[in-house]
């Protein structure tokens, strides 16, 4: 009776061990999509395309914020991350960059996600021609309790010298986060840029090289979801999604984190 006892806690607690690791989730999906300020699509249609691929965190670049376009009269007074979230059945965040048109332009997040904290941060401005860039920020806790940051950026198109130093000001700023980071966004450069390679010299690139830009003449891949440190994360797969709701086609991928942080 008694080691009928013991094989029956044993198969109790291996029954419990399997239902903890099916639900140990450590896989991540993550979506970067410019925008265009919304001048291909309505809130409606880009919301519910998102939602269609169930992702975990999405970046968005050319996010307005009441603004009023009088090439663009559709989107006229609209809050795009708070329709976004709301068609996408997720939650959104806002970092905006610059005062325009009436309202705001910037950058967004939307998340399924807890989060702890968020910053928007502006990004070096040497070129004061240019506009400002910014970085939006946060802290989120996964299912399965693990705290990551996840990160949105829309890097300088017009100067090398901006976007350079913006690329600097990024690898700076998380060389010291000790938890595991996604930083995805329109960096404005393809592969062979200079920036591409200081920055993924110190994150891993987990899109493939598909070009994202541009949907009515497509030469160069712009679009990046990147994740530091290299060694706590594995790449899945990546695709280029061909739907014309942007001057940019969205990139979505997909992430493992290790768990290995020696």
């Amino acid at each position: 009776m008694r080691l009928l006892r013991h094989i029956f806690l044993l198969s109790a607690w291996l029954l419990a061990s399997m239902a903890f690791a099916q639900g140990h989730n450590d896989t991540i999906k993550v979506m970067t999509f410019n925008l265009h300020a919304g001048h291909d699509a309505s809130l409606q249609q880009i919301g519910e395309f998102i939602k269609q691929y169930q992702p975990d965190f999405v970046a968005l670049q050319e996010v307005d914020q009441y603004t009023h376009r009088s090439n663009c009269p559709h989107q006229n007074n609209r809050d795009f991350i708070n329709e976004l979230a709301y068609f996408s059945g997720m939650l959104g965040l806002y970092g905006p960059t610059i005062k325009f048109s009436g309202g705001h332009y910037g950058i967004g997040l939307l998340t399924r996600h807890q989060f702890v904290d968020v910053h928007n941060i502006k990004l070096p401005h040497p070129a004061e021609l240019m506009e400002q860039r910014g970085l939006l920020q946060g802290t989120f806790i996964l299912p399965d309790g693990d705290t990551i940051m996840f990160a949105c950026t829309h890097l300088e198109a017009f100067d090398s010298v901006s976007r350079a130093a913006q690329a600097e000001f990024l690898l700076e700023h998380f060389a010291d986060t000790t938890r595991p980071v996604i930083l995805a966004g329109d960096f404005n450069a393809p592969p062979y840029d200079p920036v591409i390679g200081q920055l993924t010299s110190h994150w891993l690139d987990c899109t493939a090289g598909d070009f994202t830009f541009s949907v009515n003449n497509l030469r160069e891949k712009i679009d990046y979801i990147l994740a530091r440190p290299m060694r706590s994360w594995r790449s899945i797969e990546s695709q280029v999604i061909q739907v014309e709701m942007s001057d940019h086609y969205p990139v979505i991928a997909t992430l493992v984190l290790t768990h290995d942080r020696e």
